[in-house]
Order: structure tokens, then sequence, then C-alpha cells
């Protein structure tokens, strides 16, 4: 193993190969908290709790050089580069691709091997508004009952609207995949969240007894913070932006926060930008990089 590939793994737990599951914490270099997680369950995942014949546990850092930095990516957002284009673009002057490259050959090759029925994928993240923890299935039935199981909010169609994800590419080969979404960037409570969601998935996958207090616990601490959230929605409107927009969004927006139809929401090149639709708000951005101003999502 070439020491680029030993900088994304963080431990491989179990042996069994029929059995495959692959968490990612900082795919975005501005959210270790993902990392922290990990390490937070690694730190209690013994023998006593998980038996390594029921199958392989992969725990994996997303972008290397920008997570060095703390910086959301260092030239392009590497959860929008998971696209033939670049992953097998060997001459590409793309930093991110680099990490991106890497982790393709360690999932795909290392890993399932070009299988992903019995493959699991949980992507760690964080977000820059306040407040709300939710899910993303990717777009297949086995992704959709993974993210409902964790009695979070969970959105559909947002995985299907936003290209280059290793959500959506992994998905659309049929892996069974989320992300989890655990709160505010570099907060005590995210890494808590995230931690939690962690151990529910793999009580969910099989790799650990549910009945274990770190389950039951983490179980009940989800279904708690949700209470007051609406729990099954689909995306209406994604607010894209390009390299070259000057956006501001207004102060107080939140995740779920209600939203009316033309609601003046941010500002954007010197222009105003209002809510196409009623709905909810989902992740506004409040932080210098990023692809997306804001989502509106609906009850479904």
């Amino acid at each position: 193993m070439n020491d680029r590939k030993k900088e994304h793994i963080i431990d491989i737990t179990g042996n069994n190969p029929d059995k495959k599951f692959i968490v990612i914490g900082g795919i975005h270099g501005n959210e270790p908290n993902g990392i922290d997680a990990i390490n937070n369950v690694l730190s209690q995942l013994d023998k006593s709790i998980f038996d390594a014949n029921k199958g392989t546990i992969y725990f994996l850092k997303g972008n290397i050089d920008a997570l060095k930095k703390n910086e959301r990516f260092i030239d392009k957002d590497l959860n929008r580069l998971w696209l033939d284009e670049y992953i097998f673009n060997q001459n590409s002057p793309i930093a991110d691709v680099k990490s991106l490259q890497v982790l393709y050959d360690i999932i795909h090759n290392d890993i399932c091997q070009g299988n992903y029925d019995n493959c699991y994928l949980l992507d760690l993240h964080t977000f820059s508004a306040e407040s709300g923890i939710f899910c993303i299935p990717a777009g297949n039935d086995k992704s959709l009952e993974f993210a409902r199981s964790f009695g979070v909010p969970f959105i559909e169609k947002l995985s299907d609207t936003l290209p280059g994800t290793v959500l959506s590419y992994f998905g659309d080969k049929g892996m069974t995949a989320v992300v989890f979404e655990g709160g505010t960037h570099s907060t005590e409570e995210a890494v808590e969240n995230l931690t939690a969601g962690l151990w529910h998935s793999l009580a969910y996958a099989g790799l650990i007894d549910s009945k274990l207090p770190q389950v039951q616990k983490s179980q009940k601490k989800l279904i708690e913070i949700s209470e007051k959230y609406p729990h099954h929605l689909e995306l209406i409107y994604r607010h894209k932006l390009e390299d070259w927009h000057h956006f501001k969004m207004n102060k107080g927006y939140y995740n779920f926060k209600p939203v009316d139809k033309s609601e003046y929401l941010a500002c954007q090149d010197k222009e105003k930008i209002t809510s196409p639709a009623s709905g909810f708000m989902l992740m506004p951005l409040y932080q210098k990089k990023g692809s997306d101003g804001f989502f509106i999502v609906k009850e479904k």
C-alpha cells in the first residue's frame, strides 16, 4: 500500500468480506468532526462489541490536503468531482483530484472490487448554518430505507440534483449509501450527533448488536433531537452557485425554518434572491466557499 493510501485510511476493522461498511469523514476539509466521531467509535469498538467475522468496517479520511488547511477544498469541491472525467484524468491540474482518485481506488478496487451489493457507505458531514440534523439517501430503495432508519429528517431527490457527489456516484452503482449531516461546523454537539449516527448505522448494517448501550443511547438521542422537525421531505429547489458569484445569505436562517414564496433570502451580485416557493430552508450558506447558496424542501 502506498503512502497516499495510508493517509486516507484511519482504520480497518474486521475480516469478513461478505459485508463491507465504508465510513468517510472530512470529504470537506473544514468538516473534521466526522473524523472526530470515527475516533470516538473506534475507541470503544473492541472485541466485546464487534465480532470480526460479521463484516469489515473501513474508516476513511476524505480530502487530505484540505483537512490539513481546514479549508472546504483547495481548487474545487471534492464532493462535486465524482465524475468519470475527473476520476480517470491522470493529468488534471486540480489539487483535489488527487484525493478523489486515491479514494476511488480504495473504494472501487480495494474494498468493493466492482461489486456494490454488499457495500454500505456513510458519508459524515456538518454545515455552516445553525440547528437541525438530517440524512440524504442515494437514489435507490436500499438507501432510502437506510436513511429512514435514523429517525431524523431525510430528504429525497437531493442526491439526484447534485452531480459529482460520492453519494450519487456509488448510489447509482447500487451501493446502500447515505449522507448524515450532524450539526454546525466545529461544535461538540455535531461530534456527538455524528457519533450517534455512526453507532446507529453499524447496528443497522448488522455489524454490532442493536441492544448495545451505545446504540440504544444514540438512537434515543437522534429521535429526541428530531422531534420538532418535519421528517420525510423532498427537494423542490436548489440555488446553485458558480465561482464568480458574490453571494451573501441573509441572517437568521437555519435548517427547516419555514419560508414563504417570494421571501427575500439573500443577495447575489447586488441583486435580491427570493424564494421560488414556500417550504423549509435547508443548508443556508454562511461560509466563504460552497457550490450551493441554499435549498428549499417540502414535506412529502
